[in-house]
């Protein structure tokens, strides 16, 4: 009896654990409308998208700057997911190479 209290509490805390982290990561995500509640498989493959996005953002910065391509997804561990349901602010991101007349520090 002893051991089953011990397991179940462990797993209670285990489980307010994972929903404490998955509830960080909706905060940084960006989504529409901002106080949307994704579940936790919505919010993973947004988190995929997201962190996509950014390397790709990077990479261009990088381009512009250097004049040198960056490699394409450095993780290469997120392929893009067309079944995601447009809840997020980045939909069809594209990312603009600013004119001649822009200055990137």
């Amino acid at each position: 009896m002893t051991r089953k209290i011990f397991t179940n509490t462990r797993e209670r805390w285990r489980q307010q654990t994972v929903n404490s982290a998955f509830a960080k990561l909706r905060k940084l995500l960006p989504t529409h409308p901002p106080d949307k509640k994704l579940s936790k498989n919505e919010t993973l493959r947004l988190a995929m998208r997201y962190i996509n996005f950014l390397v790709k953002v990077l990479g261009e910065q990088s381009l512009q700057q250097t004049g040198v391509a960056a490699p394409g997804n450095i993780l290469g561990l997120f392929p893009p997911e067309p079944h995601l349901p447009d809840r997020t602010l980045l939909g069809d991101y594209q990312v603009s190479s600013p004119g001649p007349s822009h200055h990137i520090p």
